[in-house]
């Protein structure tokens, strides 16, 4: 494990942050009023006079940090994940668009095929988030030409590491994409590390069950990547 772990990289730079999103924010209000157009123009100003002399940029920027960075860390349980055992939160990034976009189109193939006789495209829309880590992170980059369980489908081994990490007080590591050959993906402990979060874009994702393939939109209509799986 020590050689494992022998090497650090101080990391001050924006990661990107994919998650489950809308292109189009529906009326928040609309369950509550029952679709009485009155009742939800009510509620509308009720709010609109609660945050009445606060900036909207303030409330954006505030919406934003919940959204991108705060969520991993404040619900529990916990998730079960490549480097998470459901005992302690991890929020994961990658530092490109590239190696995010290969990373959620897995999952969501993962996810999507576990239903059963399902036949017809599902869809699905995403946005991602750029934020800022200033953090010293273990660097485990490259080590899967030796530690090929880093990039493996067992997450056993990568728990481990993260496990002691955490336990350790250390605020992350930067591990090797699975998914994306040369990919890189911030894991994160502490989110004292990351601040800053802005909207990068919204992405709409389609997953044919048949042909295993997931097509990425960054504009409706205009394919920005398709990801295959064999």
């Amino acid at each position: 494990m020590q050689e494992l772990l022998d090497r650090n990289r101080d990391v001050e730079q924006t990661i990107k942050r994919n998650i489950v999103s809308l292109r189009v924010s529906e009326d928040l209000f609309d369950d509550l009023a029952n679709g009485d157009e009155d009742l939800s123009t009510l509620a509308r100003e009720l709010e609109s006079s609660i945050k009445n002399g606060v900036p909207t940029h303030m409330t954006d920027r505030a919406f934003h940090y919940t959204t991108a960075i705060e969520y991993p860390f404040t619900h529990e349980p916990y998730l079960f994940t490549r480097y998470g055992n459901g005992t302690y939160p991890v929020w994961y990034g990658s530092t490109t668009l590239e190696a995010t976009l290969y990373e959620t189109a897995y999952h969501m193939m993962v996810s999507e095929s576990k239903i059963e006789d399902l036949n017809e495209v599902i869809y699905r829309e995403r946005a991602v988030y750029d934020i800022h880590c200033r953090a010293l992170l273990v660097d485990l980059v490259g080590k899967e030409k030796e530690f090929s369980q880093l990039i493996g489908n067992d997450y056993d081994f990568t728990q481990q590491i993260a496990s002691r990490l955490h336990k350790e007080g250390h605020p992350g590591l930067i591990a090797p994409s699975a998914r994306l050959a040369g990919g890189e993906n911030a894991v994160v402990f502490n989110k004292s590390v990351l601040d800053d979060s802005t909207l990068n874009c919204y992405l709409s994702y389609a997953f044919d069950p048949q042909s295993k393939r997931v097509r990425v939109e960054r504009e409706p209509g205009v394919e920005l990547l398709v990801v295959e799986f064999g």
